[in-house]
């Protein structure tokens, strides 16, 4: 996957998205010249020096909500917590039986000061997410994107940002609850957008705002390579 995602990045321009922090991403996929998008799109980076980090003022209130969450869910068998630097993640796959138990519990601290109001729920795949509580999301993080790059791009060339877009073609690819957010923000645009879901898939609705799905990863490894031999568009 990796090589089919260095093939394809020096055809066009890649952007991993993910809920995990970005530093974590950014170790895992460990290829240069990509742009990293984490906690859900809080927190980017990417050539040329980009960083962009959206609230930064909650991170204190993030790890005091972490703290909060370890001391009444440390104890529950399955039960993960994940700290995503701009998101906190609690995993319930692995105890499902309790998974509404959970859920009160973090509603519960979501509820009690200094959260309540600065810090707001998200659900994933088996997994609640506490982030802070304003209108950002990974729609929000491939816009961005999409944005900054039209702008580099042309420098302010285009009569307005949408005759830019009209030559480019977005393909977003997710698995997550959390990717329908990218998927409805790039429909205006035409985009490619992937569910990777398999048919018997229980972790999250199949109802979706994609164009199209696959069904695991090994679809996806042959949908890049796919991608990445497309002949070049003759100038």
């Amino acid at each position: 996957m990796r090589d089919a995602l260095r093939r394809l990045a020096s055809r066009a321009t890649v952007a991993v998205v993910s809920g995990r922090a970005r530093e974590k991403i950014r170790e895992f996929v460990d290829l240069g010249d990509l742009y990293y998008a984490g906690s859900h799109g809080f927190d980017i980076d990417g050539p040329g020096g980009l960083r962009h980090a959206v609230a930064q003022h909650t991170l204190p209130l993030l790890a005091e909500a972490r703290q909060a969450l370890e001391g009444k869910l440390g104890a529950v068998e399955g039960c993960a917590l994940e700290d995503n630097r701009f998101s906190v993640s609690v995993h319930w796959r692995k105890c499902a039986p309790r998974r509404d138990a959970i859920e009160r519990v973090v509603d519960d601290v979501l509820a009690s000061p200094p959260f309540a109001g600065a810090l707001r729920k998200s659900e994933g795949k088996c997994v609640f997410e506490l982030r802070p509580d304003v209108a950002w999301d990974k729609g929000s993080a491939v816009l961005y994107l999409l944005d900054m790059l039209r702008a580099r791009d042309q420098a302010g060339g285009a009569d307005a940002p949408e005759s830019w877009y009209r030559g480019v073609l977005p393909v977003y690819v997710g698995d997550d609850t959390t990717d329908e957010d990218a998927f409805r923000a790039l429909s205006r645009y035409d985009a490619v957008s992937v569910l990777v879901a398999p048919k018997a898939e229980a972790e999250r609705p199949r109802l979706t705002h994609a164009t199209h799905t696959l069904r695991d990863v090994d679809d996806v490894l042959a949908f890049l390579d796919a991608l990445a031999s497309i002949p070049p568009v003759a100038s």
